[in-house]
């Protein structure tokens, strides 16, 4: 049985899964160059299907994920389209007056600016009104049938934290071997915003707990845009700032947080009880530092998970961990979680945002028709899309030629020589590209991660970013415990989790780790699971002794990461790295070099 799974909210993505395999995955981001893309994933589901070398009669059935999406969010394309201007007028001027004056703003009205009616590709006589969800999943569904030419009776769709919790219990090995214990977390959808379950081998998930009151990612997201940052894309930036500070700064800050959401078992409810978290928030932290915010917002969020997971795993017994949905791309709460002593093991896939639920909701098909135990889980992260050689090779030497460029095969040995000498890659391999929004070797810039000034050498020519901001380790898998303090039983391969690093590690790593705490948030590299990145990497280590590189996601600040040889060539082009490695070729900018 093959099924297509889609994805048509934020982070929309699609997925084919065959005879309970993950075959192909991928954003429709990547294609559409918008990041965080909302609606319709046409060019995603063109492209799994090309990937996984199959048309529209192969599919046995199409799996949707949430079926509770409002027709205001289709129509301004939100998370793709909103700045953080838009994020504040959202506040001030629907919000504020739906909560606190008692009227009703029409949200379309507002956000005209971004409404084009006329390029509306659903049925809009199906919606009665901007938050009819219900004539908005009728008017998903008909648009789906239309485009792909399929009738109703082989479409579902699936619970949104359902999907999450299901992507994150099977794509782990551990679902196949032991109990687990799976937590979904997320700003919301379907009505919940976390759900706590429990996997038994070759058995359907048993949710014990559902809560819409596990506000951790909404509380997180509004001091995003407090703090001048985007909601839904800049929480990272607000965790790396966090550590900057300490308790004895951040006291005040800390308290204001830690009155309010309170674990209440294996659910959340209120200390003090809020109205509106943004409004709540913004008067109660008028006044105090921008980094005393930020450490009081994360401190408080590593404390509830902790606090929950902890209970969970008193309640069940079961210490194996598994983590789904935004707010598990925490990486300084999952490192806390996971050096939890009761904690045996803890396993974030890749993507677990909501960019990965296309995936699960083709699992829950699986589940419904084939069975559980039909469902394999992944091995690695590499199930995005691949591109042919041949295609590939012309593209780069017709690009080379407009541009002057060097254009030689690759020689790892020169890359490691020019890594040693403080050059920048780029690094685009046509085979599968990895999914989710961490860069793992595939779609990746690399340097020399002992030189700290190619921090500030990248910063200013290709990512623009905020100068507290880390870059991140991709590391051998046999020079893990030199640089790491790691327990055996975490997954490191998807740059999920945090860890402390030793002494040599400061010393090797300097460039790819926290500038502050020191910390990595690393990607363990195998030989078995990409051959051609811990090949380049070991050529490195015998050119330097370091066994690691510095890596970075392949894309200029702001535009997502780049999918296509096409993609890499232009932000090659573009920005100011001097070598770019697109499958077996080494394009340079300098003929000298």
């Amino acid at each position: 049985m093959v099924i297509l799974g889609i994805h048509d909210g934020h982070n929309a993505s699609a997925a084919i899964v065959a005879d309970g395999k993950l075959l192909s995955a991928v954003g429709e981001e990547r294609f559409s160059r918008e990041k965080h893309h909302y609606g319709f994933p046409e060019n995603a589901i063109k492209a799994v299907m090309k990937d996984a070398n199959m048309t529209i009669n192969d599919i046995s059935r199409v799996s949707m994920a949430t079926k509770t999406l409002p027709p205001m969010y289709f129509y301004t394309r939100r998370n793709s389209t909103f700045s953080i201007d838009d994020y504040w007028k959202e506040q001030n001027d629907y919000w504020y007056p739906k909560l606190y004056e008692g009227v009703n703003p029409k949200y379309l009205e507002i956000f005209k600016h971004h409404v084009e009616k006329n390029n509306f590709p659903y049925d809009s006589s199906l919606i009665s009104h901007e938050s009819d969800h219900e004539g908005m999943w009728k008017a998903r569904l008909k648009h789906l049938c239309d485009s792909l030419k399929i009738d109703e009776d082989i479409v579902s769709v699936y619970d949104h934290h359902t999907c999450h919790a299901y992507y994150g219990y099977l794509t782990s090995a551990e679902s196949k071997t032991d109990d687990v214990l799976i937590y979904s977390m997320d700003g919301g959808g379907d009505g919940l915003n976390g759900t706590v379950s429990v996997g038994k081998k070759g058995k359907p998930l048993k949710f014990i707990s559902k809560s819409s009151n596990c506000n951790i990612g909404r509380i997180y997201r509004y001091i995003t845009l407090l703090l001048g940052m985007r909601p839904a894309d800049h929480e990272y930036k607000l965790m790396g700032l966090a550590a900057y500070n300490n308790m004895s700064n951040s006291k005040k800050a800390y308290d204001v947080f830690a009155e309010t959401l309170q674990v209440d078992g294996l659910g959340f409810d209120y200390h003090v009880k809020v109205k509106d978290h943004f409004f709540h928030f913004k008067n109660k932290l008028e006044g105090l530092r921008f980094d005393a915010i930020a450490y009081g917002v994360q401190k408080r969020t590593e404390e509830l998970l902790c606090e929950w997971i902890l209970n969970g795993i008193k309640e069940t017994g079961i210490k194996k961990i598994i983590m789904s949905g935004g707010v598990a791309q925490n990486i300084k709460a999952n490192k806390i979680i996971s050096e939890q002593k009761e904690v045996e093991s803890l396993f974030v896939p890749p993507g677990p945002g909501d960019e990965s639920i296309s995936i699960g909701a083709a699992f829950c098909s699986v589940i419904e028709n084939d069975g559980i135990n039909s469902i394999q889980p992944i091995k690695n992260a590499y199930f995005g899309i691949s591109y042919k050689n041949d295609e590939t090779s012309e593209t780069v030497k017709e690009f080379s030629s407009k541009f002057n460029y060097h254009l030689r095969e690759l020689d790892l040995d020169f890359v490691a020589e020019k890594l040693d000498r403080g050059d920048v890659f780029g690094r685009f391999d046509i085979n599968s590209m990895e999914f989710g929004a961490r860069a793992l070797g595939n779609r990746s810039i690399i340097a020399d991660p002992r030189n700290s000034q190619i921090i500030h050498t990248i910063n200013k020519f290709v990512k623009m970013r905020d100068f507290w901001m880390p870059f991140a380790p991709s590391i051998l898998e046999e020079r893990v415990k030199d640089y790491l303090i790691i327990k055996d039983s975490i997954d490191a391969r998807f740059m999920a989790v945090g860890f402390d690093s030793t002494d040599l590690g400061k010393q090797h790593l300097s460039a790819g780790l926290h500038p502050f705490d020191r910390s990595a948030r690393p990607q363990i590299v195998s030989k078995r699971f990409n051959t051609n990145y811990y090949k380049l990497i070991l050529a490195f280590q015998k050119k330097t002794g370091v066994g690691a590189v510095l890596n970075t996601s392949f894309n200029i600040h702001g535009e997502p990461i780049v999918c296509t040889p096409f993609d890499a060539l232009d932000t090659f082009s573009r920005c100011g790295i001097q070598h770019l490695i697109i499958g077996n070729w080494l394009i340079s900018k300098e003929k000298n070099t």
